[in-house]
């Protein structure tokens, strides 16, 4: 990763257009880290005296640092305080409006004031759906962990909740050695003609953590979005033009915040507080999941064990684009879909998933209750297992257990588990071999019976070995890519080779299906 460093072949023109392109702006995102720093003194063996060497400071861009970061930093106290206002004031007049809406969603979804206008409505005309709202949030000079409060007794309750919190939130510029790119000609053009000065493309880093409906919430590690923020300078003072979609590149990924509508609800599970962020129209799924996420939880532990947090983020969307945009599924078939866990990052020397949030698409809203727990333990089963799961593990492994996991006692006969699969199995058509990663893609005819195999799969193992055993199992196979070594990890776990355990599945189908 890059270091911030000192670039001597740029000076400070009378004139600047130029920006610094940032690392592209992904949710996988790392910590950049590290600054330049003087050269260690050369002795020298004729004299006592040492000389120290030192890379000379570019004033100009220290100075445009400076002043950029003291707008982000006004920027970051507008949006966490939900004052739109305040927010539209630090923007430029050269903002695209798609830019600025988001922005503005942001600070209204911080100020609370769409899910108590969703709240006055329900009270007003209860059979009226809720919608968006949109409108402008009043100003308010608190800071982030600011206590939520209680509502007064002739307040309307949110069934959503109330206002997400953070426990931290705030845009600082980021450490780059990447080479300076200019901003597009029809858009300096514009900003030259409103009167700048200077305009740069600034790499920036957004740090957040979530509370939850109240803080500390969930209490997570901080998340580090890299990103690029377009600015403008006007005398002394720097102006947002626009993320990395102003100059035609991609826009910085969707944050919850950046929705609008969003609501969030504490719940208590084992672990501490569990989150469950929501938009309009999902307020059926709210209370359910609300119910069932403790239990879900212990459910989860009771495999796993409790080396885990034991706490989530969960998600409710009412539209495709809501979930399209956090889960970043874009051309997903969201309707054949139920949910995705999505994360930032891997910390793997304090053995923590940063970031993971658990997304509900708008099916959930179809779901019965028992359907719902079903997913969410399944969900849960991947937060859980995070941290031991390798990017390239197998899906048969990494789907079926948590498959497993979620459809524990739920079912009597094996069809009801596994309808499609029963009926190919009673057909003569058993599997051949362990349901292959393409097999899972959820737009594709097969991936019925690819989710049906592998939960099959770890059902056998637990019903043949064990559920310590098949926790073993997944903790082998899954930490690897290497088809020899997950060969050499079912062996471990199970005392036999992977063609033994595609044998002994094979025959435990059909006593399944008599």
């Amino acid at each position: 990763m890059p270091v911030i460093g000192d670039d001597t072949r740029r000076r400070a023109p009378a004139r600047r257009g130029a920006g610094i392109t940032a690392l592209a702006a992904i949710m996988l995102a790392a910590v950049v880290a590290g600054c330049a720093s003087p050269v260690e003194p050369a002795a020298s063996s004729s004299s006592s005296r040492a000389t120290t060497t030192t890379t000379p400071v570019n004033v100009y861009e220290q100075q445009r640092a400076s002043g950029v970061q003291r707008t982000l930093d006004e920027l970051s106290t507008a949006l966490r305080d939900g004052d739109a206002n305040r927010v539209d004031a630090l923007l430029d007049a050269a903002t695209a409006p798609a830019f600025r809406a988001r922005m503005r969603d942001t600070a209204v979804n911080f100020s609370g004031s769409a899910v108590r206008a969703e709240a006055a409505s329900r009270s007003t005309t209860p059979t009226t759906p809720a919608t968006a709202s949109r409108a402008p949030s009043s100003p308010s000079r608190s800071r982030i962990a600011r206590p939520s409060g209680s509502p007064t007794t002739s307040a309307p309750v949110p069934p959503r909740g109330t206002a997400l919190r953070l426990d931290d939130f705030r845009y600082q510029v980021a450490p780059t050695t990447e080479a300076e790119i200019l901003v597009p000609p029809d858009l300096q053009q514009r900003l030259d003609e409103q009167g700048s000065s200077d305009s740069w493309v600034a790499p920036i880093e957004l740090r957040y953590a979530l509370g939850g409906a109240s803080t500390p919430g969930v209490d997570e590690p901080d998340v580090v979005v890299d990103m690029q923020l377009v600015m403008a300078r006007y005398g002394d003072d720097w102006t947002v033009v626009g993320d990395a979609s102003a100059i035609g590149g991609d826009p910085a990924p969707t944050q919850l915040w950046d929705l609008p509508g969003l609501g969030a609800t504490d719940v208590s599970t084992a672990g501490g507080t569990s989150v469950i962020a929501s938009y309009p129209d999902t307020a059926v799924v709210v209370e359910r999941a609300r119910e069932l996420v403790p239990g879900s939880v212990d459910a989860v532990t009771a495999f796993w064990g409790d080396d885990w947090p034991r706490r989530a983020v969960l998600v409710a969307t009412a539209r495709p684009a809501e979930f399209s945009a956090l889960a970043r599924s874009a051309g997903t078939d969201v309707a054949a879909a139920a949910a995705a866990t999505v994360y930032s990052r891997v910390d793997s020397d304090d053995d923590v998933a940063v970031g993971q949030r658990v997304v509900l698409t708008p099916s959930a809203a179809r779901f019965s209750a028992a359907a719902l727990g079903v997913v969410l333990r399944h969900e849960l089963t991947h937060v859980a297992a995070r941290v031991v799961t390798a990017a390239g593990a197998p899906l048969w492994i990494t789907e079926g257990v948590p498959e497993y996991v979620g459809r524990k006692g739920t079912y009597v006969r094996f069809a009801d588990a596994a309808p499609d699969l029963a009926v190919a199995v009673d057909a003569g058509q058993l599997p051949t071999d362990l349901p292959a990663d393409a097999d899972f893609a959820v737009d594709s005819d097969t991936a019925r019976i690819a989710y049906q195999s592998a939960w099959s799969v770890a059902a056998y193992v637990a019903d043949r070995f064990g559920e310590d055993r098949l926790r073993e199992l997944y903790l082998g196979v899954a930490a690897t890519d290497d088809p020899a070594r997950q060969g050499e990890a079912i062996a471990d776990a199970l005392g036999i080779s992977r063609a033994e355990l595609v044998a002994g599945w094979r025959r435990w189908l059909t006593t399944q299906v008599r």
